[in-house]
């Protein structure tokens, strides 16, 4: 839509509020539970949103500029990658075009690399517990965030695995990726978007992720996409420039349902409310014609920080909503973030878009092609020669190509046959270029840590010189894995939040069958952490085996501490990659343990029996005695006054020794019985990991 054609557009009505009161006016709801209007677009006059549509789009371009340096490495990386099969026409029709796969092949072994250290397991994420937790409530709401949260990312959110597998595949090449995290209201669930160059905008000039202002991206619409975005009530209903993408452009003959709208969508800054402070909002415009189609914020009214202008005083402006709001100015902002950067390698110029291979290894592709493609050249030269012939040799000699063995008669003497060819004077391919070939290849596979260890290595080397060697060429890209991974801690962390904003209740306990699943506590940032489940230190399986073997070692040092040596084991069938690890260590409570350790050992039930006579035996004598005693008590009342003391006495003693006599007896047979349980029952239980408590006769 041409510019002048905006001023067509009806205007909508302007809301009377201004400052504070404006700010909560964007949102549904009150206090906490507010959540932003789908589009704010709607209450602002046409004359803002033409203003709004101008900041975007200059912004936009300003930071495309800055990125021009980045990108042209990146453009040529992606040119260097693309195996051309058409030949060149310099310096002859059908020269040599060779492209070396080095950096393909750089990226491809980083790429399968990282997704093979970072998605090899089922379950991506995992929680620890933040401070202390003395009753282990914390631990408890740890565990049901990491089941729900791998629940998500596997079931509800299916294209998560595959989205990044792509950042994986494309970050090595560009250097930097970006993913938006948010939540998604047509979808109903969070959504965690991979964007790559060139759909981002972002500028070049920034020190740090938490100082960005503006991050663009580009999207591509068709008309239906539009239109349902409209019919949903989260676009404006305003007439818009479709089909104006450059896509689009460069094809004239597409159908007119397909053609396709480019849109900037643009997380930045602008002062609504006319208080002097710019707000942060997400802002949707027609790149063509700069209309805006959606504005909504990018805040929450508990990061809004307000102050009375009177008194001074401070609070949130969730805390302050159903009163009046006139008084007030706002303090502080804060933004709600959805970016999270991943990084391959910091650029050495200090601009804040990360570097690739595009960039390390581009100059020394571009040369490794050259020199192979001159010795190919001088090659074909030197099998296919060429040169002069005498005026008029064409005519007698005939055709001149030879097939390989193939003699042919010419009319034209030997004496003039040599002397009437004069071949150019063509070297073979030089030596010397070869070996400085050989020399930039090797230096690109060194500096992607791609080198081929079988040439320092001998064909009888020792394990520890193979597994040194290893962890040496693996400590850079060991070092970039571990960026990538704060990376993912940081979009989880996102995830986390999304939930405990989001997330219903209902849905979170019909997922995990728990009574004691509650979101609002379990999804507390205070109380609980999640992080990627993979080690970002052990970055290979040849590592992974080494640590679980040293962890082996240890297992009679743990064992005589009381630990569990079953984790030991389990680490390491996992390391060396068995299959059937829920088969060989099935997750069995203390009572179903006692049975099948039972059940497979017909001796120990026997000691066990033994062990419940033994048992009952100390019960029955407790019970004895306290009879007794009773019995002593009861005498001496009914001896009474009458009885003399020596007569007392002596029914004591003959009592006494009457319960002296009774106590040898059970001590007897309790001899009896232990030496024949004897030690071998702890023993045996000890080595199956089951404590005996002889309080309850029961096994833990």
């Amino acid at each position: 839509m041409a510019h002048e054609e905006i001023q067509i557009i009806e205007a909508q009505e302007e809301t009377e509020l201004k400052g504070v009161e404006l700010l909560a006016n964007f949102f549904d709801a009150d206090g906490a539970t507010a959540i932003p209007k789908p589009n704010i677009a709607d209450m602002l006059t046409k004359q803002t949103l033409m203003e709004i549509g101008k900041n975007v789009i200059n912004g936009y371009e300003a930071d495309l500029d800055s990125m021009s340096d980045w990108a042209d490495y990146v453009e040529i990386g992606m040119k260097l990658v693309k195996q051309e099969k058409n030949a060149k026409s310099t310096p002859w029709d059908g020269a040599a075009n060779f492209k070396s796969p080095t950096l393909m092949q750089a990226a491809l072994k980083f790429s399968d690399r990282a997704s093979t250290e970072l998605l090899r397991q089922e379950d991506i994420l995992k929680t620890t517990v933040i401070g202390k937790d003395l009753n282990g409530e914390k631990a408890k709401q740890a565990e049901r965030v990491a089941e729900y949260s791998n629940f998500q990312l596997n079931v509800e959110m299916d294209e998560w695995r595959d989205e990044h597998e792509k950042l994986l595949y494309k970050i090595p090449y560009d250097g930097t990726v970006f993913k938006k995290t948010f939540f998604d209201f047509r979808l109903g669930r969070p959504v965690s978007n991979v964007i790559t160059y060139p759909d981002f905008v972002v500028s070049n000039t920034l020190d740090s992720i938490s100082r960005l202002r503006r991050f663009s991206e580009t999207i591509e619409l068709s008309e239906n996409e539009v239109t349902e975005r409209k019919r949903q009530g989260i676009w404006s209903d305003v007439e818009l420039s479709l089909g104006t993408s450059e896509a689009t452009k460069e094809q004239e003959t597409e159908a007119e349902a397909d053609k396709m709208t480019t849109f900037i969508e643009q997380q930045g800054y602008f002062d609504l409310d006319g208080d002097g402070y710019e707000e942060p909002y997400t802002f949707v415009v027609d790149k063509n014609s700069q209309t805006v189609v959606r504005i909504i914020a990018r805040f929450e009214l508990s990061d809004v920080l307000i102050k009375n202008k009177s008194s001074k005083v401070s609070s949130k402006l969730s805390e302050s909503i159903g009163g009046s709001l006139k008084d007030f100015e706002v303090v502080r902002v804060k933004a709600v973030s959805t970016i999270t950067k991943y990084g391959f390698l910091r650029d050495p110029e200090g601009g804040f878009l990360d570097v690739g291979y595009s960039y390390i290894l581009g100059a020394l592709t571009n040369s490794i092609n050259a020199t192979t493609n001159q010795l190919v050249d001088a090659g074909t030269l030197a099998n296919r020669q060429g040169g002069w012939l005498a005026k008029g040799f064409s005519r007698k000699m005939g055709n001149s190509s030879f097939k390989p063995g193939e003699w042919k008669q010419t009319g034209i003497s030997a004496q003039d046959l040599q002397t009437g060819v004069v071949p150019l004077p063509i070297r073979e391919p030089s030596g010397t270029l070869f070996s400085l070939m050989q020399y930039m290849i090797s230096s690109s596979q060194e500096l992607s840590a791609s080198a081929d260890l079988t040439q320092a290595l001998g064909a009888n080397a020792p394990a520890t010189t193979t597994l040194a060697l290893v962890q040496e060429q693996q400590q850079s890209a060991g070092a970039i894995i571990l960026r990538i991974y704060r990376a993912m801690s940081s979009e989880f962390k996102k995830l986390f939040i999304i939930n405990s904003k989001f997330l219903d209740p209902e849905e979170y306990q019909e997922v995990l069958d728990d009574p004691e699943a509650n979101f609002e506590n379990d999804f507390n940032v205070k109380a609980v952490n999640i992080i990627p489940i993979a080690n970002p230190e052990i970055s290979s399986k040849i590592q992974r085996i080494q640590q679980a073997q040293a962890e082996l070692s240890q297992v009679e040092l743990v064992s005589l501490a009381g630990g569990d040596i079953r984790v030991i084991v389990k680490n390491f069938y996992e390391a060396i990659g068995a299959q059937n690890i829920d088969e060989i260590f099935p997750d069995l409570g203390p009572q179903e343990q006692l049975q099948k350790l039972l059940s497979e050992n017909p001796d120990l039930a026997e000691m066990l029996a033994g062990e419940t006579e033994r048992m009952d035996l100390i019960a029955a004598s407790e019970a004895d005695k306290i009879e007794r005693e009773q019995e002593r008590e009861d005498l001496k009342v009914a001896m009474g006054a009458d009885k003399t003391q020596s007569d007392i006495d002596i029914n004591n003693r003959k009592l006494e020794q009457s319960i002296d006599k009774d106590d040898a007896d059970f001590a007897f047979r309790l001899t009896e019985l232990e030496q024949a349980v004897g030690k071998d029952l702890n023993a045996e239980v000890q080595s199956n990991m089951l404590i005996f408590d002889p309080a309850t006769g029961e096994f833990e």
